[in-house]
């Protein structure tokens, strides 16, 4: 049985495990091959590590699993794509978020070895679903509310095998096979897991700062959406768990969607009836402004609705403007709107097969 953890039926993938089947035979011994299936490997991701949640990750895991090593290490882009290797073909479009996230903080890769039963569906239900919010309480994603689809906290391994070829991108081969035969957990020093600036990546207190500062571009209509925003920062003031704070925001998140999105069609008539008055090159300076009034709008309007923030194509050019303009404070700031756009068609998939809802003033599906 050990062994058929290295089978697989794509032909590319039973290439990089056949061949890793016989890496690993030929110098593991009958032990080794014993333990497979108590072996596994997860990585806490730079999101997890930039807040400062790393230390809290490992002692949950230590509950679990015997840590059989841990290094802190900084990802390249050869690096991501051998530990995504399959992955990356399922998702070409938006893999450019990747080298994006990982280089803003470290990794911190941990091998794990489990005292009772199969190492890695233990580890997948610890972690839980990819998107943090498709999942439930006791799942690590969701506890720690991940922002997103990609800054969501922890990466697990599927199967011993991949856990092999996936720490095999952190560590040697000697390594891995110390590591599977471990009885107590490795030493480290857990002062190395805490950033010296811990940030907030809290998605929706994150959202709702940036859309507040959008709303001091805008000249009209800001009274009903202030009040709307003021009632979204009191909510995301509470920090509720995931489905509650969802929940708790489906209504007012579609109230200053409508709104917006409402302001945003009366500026553009505004626009098109300035450009078709008489001749004036004076009109310049005023439809600067218009532009940026509307760049704000797009932004708060994107930001609160998942369906539109989805089906939008021009987003890129919205968030270099948006910089352009002061409304995003930080690199993280940029990098969590920028995944969060990159993944959501892939969240909003996940959201509906566990039946949970999304946040727009749009009912109609994808």
């Amino acid at each position: 049985m050990s062994l058929s953890y290295f089978e697989r039926r794509d032909p590319i993938e039973r290439e990089v495990f056949m061949n890793l089947r016989e890496m690993f035979l030929s110098e593991a011994d009958d032990e080794h091959i014993k333990s497979l299936q108590s072996f596994s490997f997860a990585m806490i991701k730079p999101d997890a590590f930039a807040r400062g949640l790393a230390p809290e990750i490992v002692e949950r895991l230590r509950e679990n699993f015997i840590i059989g090593a841990i290094k802190l290490t900084e990802m390249d882009a050869q690096m991501i794509d051998e530990l995504y290797m399959f992955v990356k073909q399922r998702y070409r479009d938006s893999w450019w978020i990747m080298p994006k996230v990982f280089s803003q903080a470290p990794v911190v890769a941990i091998m794990l070895v489990s005292e009772s039963g199969e190492s890695c569906p233990k580890l997948r239900e610890l972690v839980g679903p990819t998107t943090p919010e498709a999942g439930k309480p006791g799942n690590l994603r969701y506890d720690m509310k991940g922002a997103n689809r990609a800054l969501n906290i922890i990466h697990a391994s599927d199967d011993p095998a991949s856990a092999i070829r996936e720490a095999l991108v952190f560590f040697e081969m000697d390594e891995v096979l110390d590591a599977m035969l471990s009885e107590e957990d490795a030493s480290f020093d857990p002062d190395e897991l805490v950033p010296e600036e811990p940030v907030n990546l809290s998605r929706w207190k994150s959202f709702n700062s940036i859309k507040s500062e959008a709303l001091e571009f805008l000249e009209s209509g800001k009274s009903r959406l202030q009040e709307a925003l003021d009632r979204e920062a009191e909510i995301v003031a509470k920090d509720l768990p995931l489905d509650d704070e969802r929940l708790a925001l489906m209504e007012v998140e579609a109230e200053i969607s409508f709104l917006s999105s409402k302001i945003l069609s009366d500026l553009n008539s505004e626009l098109v009836r300035i450009a078709r008055m008489p001749a004036s090159l004076s009109k310049g300076k005023l439809a600067e402004r218009m532009e940026d009034s509307i760049i704000a709008l797009k932004i708060i309007e994107l930001l609160s609705d998942e369906l539109k923030l989805s089906k939008e194509r021009d987003f890129d050019r919205i968030l270099l403007s948006a910089i352009s303009m002061g409304l995003i404070n930080s690199e993280w700031e940029e990098v969590l709107l920028h995944s969060t756009w990159a993944v959501m068609p892939q969240m909003i998939g996940d959201l509906r097969r566990v039946n949970k809802p999304l946040l727009s003033v749009e009912t109609e599906t994808l």
